[in-house]
């Protein structure tokens, strides 16, 4: 009779050990646990207080012995990387949980506060920075710096595909300044005297004072539209030939636009 007491008592405690393992709640309500949850805090007037400790650096487990993953901590230093507040490592770093109330989240509806030799906007580690809109790349900044808009694999500095627009530029001087070419190979602009283009050449000079005009007089009856060029504001346009005496350029102009047309002989 003995012995069966000790089984079933030994029973009703490794029953109830088991119990008390798979599940704990802390708190209000004991008896009221979440069947999800395998620890459970509930108060109204209480938190959770997490260790509190010094990192050194989010790639630096110390003062762990180990990166753990799902490992939460408190950071209480202000050192290399790291800022006071909750840190979580993902198995080979720390990363900060952050809130649109804490200084390392970027807003999307502006940031004050910001440190110009700490905060930017950008990577760090050898990947490009895409801008996106409508869910489509329109600009990118590559890992050594090159600017593409309208292109993906920039071959220079800026590169841009498709048109551009200049406004409000001042006029020029032909006699001592420079123009903008394109090389017809690569695109590349490249700078030329402009006394080149007045040499054997005809020129015609307009101001706009029509919004939206588009068609301008030659200075001379057209019989090779490739020995014309239009400039508008000092840069060079396309444009399509209207008739023997007069061109169509690629964009209206507007009023105190500066038109120069060259015609080479």
């Amino acid at each position: 009779m003995y012995k069966q007491f000790l089984s079933g008592l030994f029973c009703i405690v490794f029953c109830f050990a088991n119990n008390l393992f798979a599940q704990i709640k802390v708190g209000n309500n004991p008896g009221s646990l979440n069947p999800n949850a395998a620890l459970e805090i509930e108060s109204t007037d209480k938190g959770l207080l997490l260790p509190r400790l010094a990192l050194t650096s989010t790639t630096s487990p110390a003062p762990l012995s180990a990166f753990v993953p799902g490992m939460f901590v408190y950071d209480t230093a202000t050192v290399n990387d790291v800022l006071p507040g909750i840190y979580y490592s993902d198995g080979t770093k720390w990363i900060k949980v952050n809130s649109q109330a804490t200084s390392g989240f970027w807003k999307l509806d502006g940031n004050n506060g910001t440190d110009s030799t700490h905060h930017f906007l950008g990577t760090t580690d050898s990947q490009p920075l895409r801008v996106n809109t409508n869910n489509a790349e329109r600009m990118r900044i590559t890992e050594n710096g090159r600017v593409g808009i309208g292109t993906t694999t920039p071959a220079a500095t800026l590169h841009v595909k498709g048109q551009v627009i200049i406004d409000s530029l001042t006029a020029g001087d032909m006699s001592t300044d420079q123009m903008i070419v394109a090389n017809p190979a690569d695109g590349k602009l490249k700078l030329v005297p402009s006394s080149h283009f007045v040499m054997d050449a005809e020129k015609r000079v307009e101001v706009v004072a029509t919004s939206g005009q588009t068609i301008f007089t030659t200075p001379s009856p057209i019989t090779d539209v490739n020995k014309i060029l239009l400039y508008r504001n000092g840069i060079l346009i396309s444009f399509i030939k209207k008739d023997a005496n007069s061109i169509i350029s690629e964009m209206p102009c507007l009023p105190g636009d500066e038109i120069r047309i060259f015609q080479l002989n």
